[in-house]
């Protein structure tokens, strides 16, 4: 069955993004691959040093993002659980509706569900968020964070690049080499 994409000038499967969800898939994979190995071989807030400015430190985050509500009597978990679940199902509608060779819009939506769902999987498992990479500078240290979160954090910014710059091309049927797609 095929849809056109409003504004687009272009024919899409109804399916659209759906095939970038494998780059979300493979965040996951990777994500909990990894988290499963900090487990294994680190021990709870002990940091091992890789290279200066990098330490592997286990960590739990049981808030959000930069451990915020993390010291709140649990209520948290809940909270973060139905937030990020809901953000995930809009996310991936809307990559739903996008056209799946429109990969300005696509990466960046492919690594926010990937990521999500990472961090999704330990709270709802666990009731806390796994993290493991610290990057410090001196004493400042950054919140440690993992896989997960680093694809969070690129599709943020990857999303807030492309509506600053590509978003309004591609809106008026152009695409990204300023052609009209068709």
């Amino acid at each position: 069955m095929e849809a056109v994409k409003a504004g687009s000038g272009s024919r899409v499967s109804r399916w659209g993004g759906w095939v970038w969800l494998l780059l979300s898939a493979v965040i996951i994979l990777l994500d909990q691959w990894t988290k499963t190995i900090a487990v294994a071989h680190l021990q709870y807030q002990v940091s091992v040093p890789v290279v200066p400015g990098l330490n592997w430190t286990l960590v739990h985050n049981q808030g959000g993002a930069f451990s915020f509500l993390s010291d709140h009597g649990g209520w948290q978990r809940w909270f973060f659980l139905v937030v990020s679940s809901i953000v995930t199902v809009v996310l991936i509608e809307w990559l739903r509706r996008t056209v799946r060779h429109h990969w300005l819009l696509c990466l960046p939506l492919a690594l926010l569900i990937g990521g999500a769902i990472g961090n999704l999987i330990d709270r709802a498992r666990l009731g806390y968020v796994i993290d493991f990479v610290d990057v410090y500078y001196g004493t400042w240290h950054w919140p440690a964070f993992n896989v997960a979160d680093s694809g969070i954090t690129v599709g943020i910014i990857l999303l807030i690049v492309y509506e600053l710059f590509w978003a309004r091309k591609f809106e008026s049927g152009k695409g990204a080499h300023g052609r009209t797609a068709g």
